[in-house]
Formats: structure tokens, sequence, C-alpha cells
């Protein structure tokens, strides 16, 4: 989109690299610096192993940029409007959400951006330079279709600004039309849909639909969802397994709540899946499970002592009161 980001590369394990620089775990998680996924060092291969050591395996090593500022920029859609907005603070960083210095700019479909938009955001934010930031923001929702596209932050130096993290959430329904990104993306970034939330109990469903029903139950019964985590259609056994680990390593999540419904997804892989992770996570487990080979998954669970519920609110009540 012609935003400037830092110099970087994508490894597994060490990387010839002198220099500070900044080690990003490559996780479909927010809140990664607070909780320790991103180091700025000069040792880059020691925090590797460091990271290595915490079940991260995939890293974004990026040349340390000194700055003197922090701002935050995103574009998305009203909802309301269904025009395109920019939103922007000068409190950029790990805390924006606290921000109360938040103001929105409108920018209708049929004009598009202009040079005067440009300038009362750089007048708001108190930065100059934001054109090629404001209309590559722009770009990535009207004409890739991104629900969000956000620079979190996007760093003042004296070179410029630069994009030091970012976060593009892409509309699903609409890859269809953009093949040139689905083919660059790996087919884990693609099907994964994973979302960190404040909450204690894990969520687990397959399908958009269900996963955001299932939250909703979570919280109409009192408590509070600690993700949402879609694991697609047809999810297999290893699939299963991952998206538990996933979930139950999370420090926060202190019981997990799984609805699955089998219709290309068969209940005894799911099952078999749930058991595997189980071996690892040691967490209070709410499995409701109907559909294809729905008897065998039950009985696969009940074997290895986990309940399993045919309707979605008795496991999401019991998972509240236990």
């Amino acid at each position: 989109m012609g935003i400037p980001v830092p110099k970087g590369v994508v490894t597994q394990g060490p990387v010839q690299w002198n220099g500070k620089a900044v080690v990003k775990s490559q996780l479909l998680e927010g809140a990664r610096g607070k909780r320790g996924l991103v180091k700025v060092t000069e040792d880059v291969n020691g925090a590797i192993r460091d990271l290595k050591g915490q079940g991260v395996e995939t890293f974004l090593v990026e040349e340390f940029i000194p700055h003197k500022g922090e701002v935050y920029i995103s574009a998305m859609l009203d909802r309301r409007s269904g025009e395109p907005i920019i939103v922007a603070s000068p409190e950029g960083g790990i805390d924006v959400e606290e921000s109360k210095n938040v103001r929105i700019f409108q920018i209708p479909l049929e004009r598009g951006v202009r040079s005067f938009d440009v300038t009362n955001i750089e007048k708001y934010l108190n930065v100059k330079g934001l054109e090629a930031v404001v209309k590559g923001l722009y770009r990535l929702v009207v004409e890739y279709e991104a629900e969000l596209a956000e620079i979190n932050p996007l760093a003042v130096t004296d070179q410029g600004v630069i994009a030091l993290d970012s976060k593009v959430i892409l509309e699903d329904n609409a890859l269809f039309r953009h093949q040139e990104i689905v083919s660059k993306l790996s087919r884990q970034y693609v099907a994964d849909s994973y979302v960190e939330l404040d909450g204690d109990v894990g969520i687990i469903g397959n399908g958009a639909g269900l996963t955001m029903a299932t939250m909703d139950m979570v919280k109409l019964e009192g408590g509070e969802p600690a993700d949402f985590y879609d694991v697609g259609g047809g999810a297999n056994r290893e699939r299963v397994r991952e998206c538990v680990l996933k979930v139950g390593q999370n420090s926060k999540v202190k019981k997990i709540v799984v609805n699955i419904f089998g219709g290309i997804t068969r209940c005894d892989e799911v099952a078999a899946g749930i058991v595997d992770a189980m071996k690892v996570v040691k967490k209070p487990m709410f499995v409701r499970l109907v559909g294809t080979n729905e008897e065998e998954g039950h009985k696969i669970l009940r074997e290895n002592g986990i309940k399993a519920y045919a309707d979605a609110l008795s496991a999401v009540r019991d998972a509240i009161r236990s």
C-alpha cells in the first residue's frame, strides 16, 4: 500500500543479525507486548530461544526504529452509514484502548481521500507526512474489503512516519474476489479465526455464527468470554487438538466450552482431538457435540472422563457454575 515499514525477516530459528532489533512472536493474538511476547533486544537469538520455550514457533525480527512519538491510526467501515472512516488518536501504543483522545474522520466512498482529509488528520495528530498512510489504509478497506486496517503504533521519526506494528482483518466472505491475497497467505492464517478477549471462559466452536452464539450464552449466564475461536469446517483430530491447546495455554482461561455441530466435521475426530489436548491442558472442559458420528464422539469423551452435552446451554450453565 506504500506505507513505510521496518526492514525485517520472518524466521523459525536463529538468524544473523547485527544491532538492536525487535523480536515479535507471530501469533494470531492481541496484547502480545503486554504478555512479554515482543522483545526489544540486542541478543536476537537469545530472545528467540526464550520465546520458543514459551511455545512460540515463528518470529518476525525487525530493525529497531528510534522515534520521538507514537500515534494510532486505522481505517474501517462505519456500520451505520456504510462509509469508510479513519480513526485516529495522538496516543498510540499498547494502552491505546484506554485513550479518550480518539477522533473519527468520515471519508465518503463517492469522493475518496482528498488533500483536506489528510490535512485535517495531520492537524489533529500534530504529525506531518500522513498522505501515504491515510490513502493506503483507505485502499485496504475500499479495494480489498478489509474489516479493519490498523497501525499501532505509527512511529514519528526525524525521517518521517513508519508503521511499527499493524493489524489487518480481511472479510472471509470477500476473499473469493481477492485470490491474489489468498495465494500469498498460508492455509493456517486463512483458516484460523482467533480473537483474544478479557474473560476467563475459553470458547471454541465451528462456524462464526455458532461461536458467537456461544459467546452470547456465556454472557447471558453471567460469564465472560476469554476468546472467540472458530475452528472452521471439517476440522480433524490434529486441528482440534491445536485449538484446545491454544485456548488452554492462555493463563486467563479457567474453563473451556466447546460447541461443535458436526456436518462435514466428524464428532469422533473432534473428541479424539480434545482427549489428546487434555493430556496437556488440565482445565475443566464442557463439550456440546452433536452431528456426524455423534455417538462415537460421546463414547470417546466419556471413556476419558469428559462430560458430553446434547445442548449448548446446559454445557454453558455447568461451565459458569463450576
